[in-house]
């Protein structure tokens, strides 16, 4: 995605089956990748999100209480 702005976060594991499709259900607004499998527990979602639904994004993770890592 052109100028996107790059987001990772971190999941339980046993949750990506359920986050993946939820945030593919924002259709224009970002792109999901998960970069590697998980690892134990925590599994990283890779987001690239439209620069012009930053807010939005960013609402929606911090209402559902995803945090956001560095990888």
């Amino acid at each position: 995605m052109k100028n996107s702005i790059d987001y990772y976060i971190k999941v339980p594991a046993k949750d990506i089956h359920f986050w993946c499709p939820f945030f593919e259900a924002f259709e224009g607004m970002l792109v999901l990748r998960t970069p590697n499998p998980p690892e134990g527990e925590i599994g990283i979602l890779h987001i690239s999100v439209s620069p012009d639904f930053k807010e939005q994004f960013e609402g929606e993770v911090k209402k559902h209480g995803l945090e956001f890592t560095n990888i």
